[in-house]
């Protein structure tokens, strides 16, 4: 591949010539490289390496996004954390909830709770990705000293984390922060995506501002969000309300990806790097197959459960029948 254009900084904020999309991507100014363009079809690359990045290979990984992303400007995430210890549910269940009273439920968990995995994979208007999705490892967290979900923890080794290789060889949070602003993932002009995303760019916000706790109102979290992340922020999950014959798609990642005939291209479920490949792949049929007259960047910053929804009574039935 070669080099990337250009010198970037903490911050890209005015890439040179060579960083644009051909002609037929070009974008409006709003969005940078936040366009999807006209129709395409949609058709992933047929083999994706799922690379671990540990403390180790930090360095060389964040010097090859920084090279892929003029041609991958979609950026599609996914977490992995240890489980849940508050949900709310004695006070409100999920599904009556406001999206205040969601993103109490998110921000209590992720304040008092530690990031395990991050996955990234890089993708293009036309579905086209990256044949590298980076799942980076980190440290920080010790089931025998940290709080979690014991069953979380379980699931999770289940389905192959290594907390001691975590513990021993994981990315420390602050150099992963200063790797984001380094591989230009900092830019604020590409395009996010994450499904059911409330906790994955809740973690991410967290590591990336040091740790800090979120903000203590939604609207703030929002703000952080599109401070952090640019305006082009998608959640498939949300999107999923708007797929099908009016009823929308139901389910969780896998469900949704079925209704859709999308197969998982390499790796596991509740692995990081693997799931934020499915939702890759996920987000771009939905856009081939529904969104094809439409913007998707309509729903732009509409992430799931943090949203009020003009017919909550419906809504409330979505989420008890998913």
């Amino acid at each position: 591949m070669p080099p990337f254009p250009g010198d970037l900084g903490p911050v890209m904020l005015s890439p040179p010539p060579q960083f644009l999309l051909p002609t037929i991507f070009q974008p409006p100014p709003l969005y940078g490289h936040s366009y999807y363009g006209d129709h395409l079809m949609f058709s992933p690359a047929p083999e994706t390496e799922v690379r671990d990045v540990w403390a180790a290979n930090l360095e060389e990984e964040t010097r090859n996004i920084r090279t892929m992303l003029p041609h991958y400007p979609i950026v599609s995430i996914d977490t992995e954390f240890p489980g849940t210890i508050h949900d709310g549910a004695t006070t409100t269940p999920r599904h009556l909830r406001t999206p205040e009273q969601n993103y109490a439920v998110v921000k209590q968990n992720a304040d008092e709770l530690r990031l395990l995995q991050l996955g990234i994979t890089l993708s293009d208007p036309a579905g086209d990705r990256c044949s590298v999705t980076w799942q980076f490892n980190f440290a920080g967290f010790d089931p025998r000293h940290h709080p979690h979900s014991a069953a979380s923890i379980a699931m999770l080794t289940s389905h192959g984390i290594d907390f001691p290789s975590l513990r021993l060889h994981g990315v420390d949070p602050v150099d992963f922060a200063a790797a984001f602003r380094c591989s230009g993932l900092a830019c604020r002009r590409l395009t996010w995506a994450a499904f059911s995303g409330g906790y994955d760019f809740a973690y991410l916000a967290k590591v990336l501002t040091g740790g800090k706790p979120l903000p203590e109102k939604l609207d703030g979290f929002l703000d952080l969000v599109g401070e952090i992340f640019g305006p082009a922020v998608l959640d498939v999950k949300h999107l999923a309300r708007f797929c099908g014959d009016g009823g929308g798609i139901r389910g969780g990642l896998e469900r949704v990806a079925a209704a859709l005939g999308v197969r998982r291209a390499a790796g596991r479920a509740h692995n990081a790097g693997s799931d934020s490949l499915l939702t890759s792949d996920v987000l771009h049929a939905m856009v081939d197959r529904f969104f094809s007259n439409s913007d998707v960047l309509n729903h732009a910053g509409a992430i799931d459960g943090l949203v009020q929804y003009r017919d909550s009574a419906n809504y409330a039935n979505y989420c008890t029948n998913m």
